[in-house]
Parts: structure tokens; sequence; C-alpha cells
């Protein structure tokens, strides 16, 4: 089988009617460029070139090839270039999985810095419960995910802390709390807190640890703000992201003294992929 490298010293030295120059073009000795045409010429079983002492000419067949190998090479090189940007995280689509806990403010802001540097990137996002992440991430489904915790050791995953994200605390209009300017966590001791999971599940926990006394009631519809319709009917508290938009009869109020919760990069384990070393170097 012909080579690439065969065809593209083949086409220097036949437009360049010329194995000196061919040569100096490629970087090559003119040995090396005469060993590579001849090669080609006996792998193809034809006669690409004629020499003489004075001249050298293209032969029928030559004539032809070259006019295909100028197309063949212009591919290949657009091919490798596609290829590098995809390696360099420039091209391509990025899919992202993401917990319900992952607000506008923490995908716009990854969207963006993986786009920073090219418009040929797509990202999609995929939100699906905390737990199912890394099932996803092992087969392959997602590239990378962002999630609040951590979670469990796992030899197949690895991980990297983001800078924290602002929450604020979420309230029905007709809550005892809502009134006030700003929450403190000790008002949310004894009061019922929405979780997207039960205790035991890795966020949940973080969410009791942060809030302690807080009452755990788990939602039964996930999603970002689609969490917060839950909040009426239950009369409970929800710590969102800050930006989340809010639907009629739901205030949201900051948290005295701030609050952050961490926010986590996961991918497979082994060489950080492009986007992931993305990430980590601008939210860091």
């Amino acid at each position: 089988m012909p080579e690439l490298a065969q065809l593209r010293t083949f086409a220097a030295v036949a437009e360049a009617l010329s194995f000196t120059r061919a040569a100096e073009e490629l970087g090559l000795s003119q040995q090396a460029a005469s060993k590579a045409v001849r090669a080609l010429e006996e792998e193809l079983g034809v006669v690409l070139l004629e020499r003489t002492t004075r001249e050298m000419r293209l032969t029928p067949a030559g004539a032809t090839l070259l006019a295909s190998a100028r197309d063949l090479l212009a591919r290949a090189e657009v091919a490798f270039a596609e290829v590098r940007d995809i390696e360099a995280g420039l091209s391509g689509t990025i899919r992202i999985g993401v917990s319900p806990a992952i607000g506008l403010t923490d995908r716009t802001d990854a969207a963006r810095t993986l786009r920073a540097d090219s418009a040929r990137v797509a990202v999609a996002f995929h939100e699906v419960r905390p737990g199912q992440l890394r099932t996803l991430l092992r087969a392959g489904d997602i590239d990378i995910a962002l999630t609040r915790a951590r979670g469990l050791e796992d030899d197949t995953i690895s991980t990297q802390e983001l800078r924290p994200s602002t929450m604020v605390c979420c309230l029905p209009a007709t809550h005892r709390l809502a009134a006030q300017e700003a929450v403190a966590l000790a008002d949310l001791a004894g009061e019922r807190l929405l979780v997207p999971s039960p205790p035991g599940t890795p966020f949940t926990d973080l969410l009791l640890a942060r809030v302690p006394g807080a009452v755990p009631v788990e939602a039964r519809i996930t999603g970002t703000g689609v969490i917060l319709t839950e909040l009426v009917a239950e009369h409970a508290a929800y710590l969102m992201p800050e930006g989340t938009a809010i639907p009629p009869g739901v205030v949201c109020l900051p948290i005295e003294g701030g609050f952050t919760l961490p926010l986590f990069v996961l991918w497979p384990v082994g060489r950080p992929s492009p986007a992931a070393r993305r990430l980590v170097a601008a939210l860091g």
C-alpha cells in the first residue's frame, strides 16, 4: 500500500520537476526523495517520472496521479488538523453530565470556558441524578461530569475540585422566613429542607452536614429550577445556586455570611481530557 509520505514526496518532485528542489522543500536528502518516488513507482507498478541527464517530465500516469494527489494531500491535512483540534478540545462536541444541583451560572461558565478559543466547539449538557454520572463516564456516554460531591473513592474515575458556587435559600413566599432580608443557616434548624436524593447519598449528606438540624424531604420532581415547583406544596426550603430562574410564589434570599458548596469535575481515570484540563485551568 502506497504511503502518504511517498505521495507527498512525489507531488513535490512532480511540481518542481527536480529532486534537488523538492528535497530542500521537504527537508529531505536528495537520495531520500529519489528513494521515496522509486518505492511508490514499484508499489504501483508504473513509471511516474521520465528522467534523463538533461530533464525530467511526468508520464501520463504521473500527470494523472499528480492531479489526484493534490486533492488527497489537502484532504489528509484537513483530517489531521481536525484530529489535532479535537485532541486539543478545539473542535467537536463535549458532552457534560451534570447533577440537578449544578445551576445556570456554573453551566454557563463551563460552556464559555470550553468555547473560549474555538467557535467550532459544541457543548451538550446531560442532566442526570448524581448516582448515574460515574456509570455514564465509564460507559463513554459523557466526556466529563460536574457535581457537588466528590463521592466515594473510585479507581476508575478522576476528580478535581473547581471554584465553589454561591448558594441562595429558596422559600415559598408564605414561609415564615420569606419576609427576611437574608437567612442564617441556624434559621433552617427544624425546617423542612428539600433534597434531590435520600439521606445516605453524597450530595444530600453534604447538605445536611452544612445545615444541621434541617429535616430532609426528598424531592419527587428533580431538575434545575423544576425542583422549585415542589417548594410550595412541601412548604420547604431549598438551597440553590444563585442565578436560577424562580417560579411564581417562590422567593430567594441570600444566606448570611455567604454560603458556598463545592464544585467538582470528574473524568475517566487517566490523562485528563482537554475539556477537563481547561475547566481546571479556568475554574480551579
